[in-house]
């Protein structure tokens, strides 16, 4: 077999050995079981008239889905971090890398099986959520699987960042830093919807540098986007569009995705550069 598929098929036994997903797992399930109350209290509600109903529905899906997003982030982060540097520690890579195998078979090794555990867990909790909001409250939004992919995009961006960091300092330290990063991704983004409100080009040039800098913000702002019925962005772009975090006007541009590729690309092959340099 492969060495780099064989990396990832190990990978992927001692992630699911370890019983971190479990406790992810057992988080989702309590969110999904919560958000099946909320939207049969929202649908069922005699407070609110069907056309507003209609709105809280999708815009309390997308307050959903972002706890979600950030729990798949923590996700990443914390499969991710000591990937490395724990078995650099423990001694595990030294017995490794002394085979015929080479240092960037085992490092695409370990980013391919921890990206395979991790769409089989997006895939998952989207597929739940979607499905208790369907047969709570009867919606279902226009493009799942798109708004699955991009969720999955997100964490995949963090888990490759992750990664990099776990190859130049201990588990902890790499993991904190990830999770700090992407908290700093996302408040650059609602800074840069501020700007956007109030008219400040400063505030929407830091919005947009964040979102190339680290693109987990615009990753999840095109989930939103596909999350949102039509009838939504077309009321919001009548009335001249709205300043929201939680809302998007537009799918992300091609150039802007062509982006987010060549930046999975630099940071893995940064990653890569790094761990051949490390002494085990």
């Amino acid at each position: 077999m492969n060495p780099t598929l064989t990396i990832a098929a190990l990978t992927i036994k001692e992630a699911v050995r370890r019983r971190l997903l479990l406790a992810f797992v057992a988080i989702t399930v309590v969110i999904a079981g919560l958000s099946a109350w909320g939207f049969d209290r929202l649908s069922n509600t005699h407070s609110l008239t069907s056309g507003e109903s209609h709105l809280a529905v999708p815009d309390a899906l997308i307050l959903f889905m972002f706890m979600f997003s950030f729990v798949l982030a923590l996700s990443a982060s914390a499969i991710a971090s000591p990937s490395i540097s724990a078995e650099i520690e423990s001694g595990v890579l030294m017995t490794v890398v002394t085979r015929p195998i080479r240092r960037m078979e085992v490092l695409l090794g370990k980013w391919l099986g921890l990206a395979a555990l991790l769409a089989g867990y997006a895939a998952a909790v989207c597929a739940l959520e979607f499905g208790v909001v369907r047969w709570v409250s009867g919606f279902l939004p226009p493009s799942p699987v798109l708004a699955s992919v991009y969720l999955f995009a997100e964490g995949a961006l963090l888990l490759t960042l992750s990664l990099f960091l776990s190859t130049l300092m201990p588990a902890i330290a790499a993991g904190v830093i990830a999770v700090a990063v992407f908290g700093a991704g996302w408040l650059a983004g609602v800074v840069g919807t501020l700007g956007t409100s109030l008219d400040i080009a400063g505030l929407r040039t830091v919005g947009h540098v964040g979102r190339l800098l680290l693109p987990t913000d615009g990753l999840w702002h095109a989930a939103i986007y596909y999350l949102q019925p039509p009838s939504v962005v077309s009321e919001q772009l009548a009335g001249g569009g709205r300043a929201n975090p939680f809302y998007a006007q537009a799918a992300p541009s091609s150039l802007y995705l062509l982006w987010v590729a060549c930046w999975f690309l630099i940071v893995l092959i940064a990653a890569v550069a790094s761990f051949e340099r490390r002494e085990l």
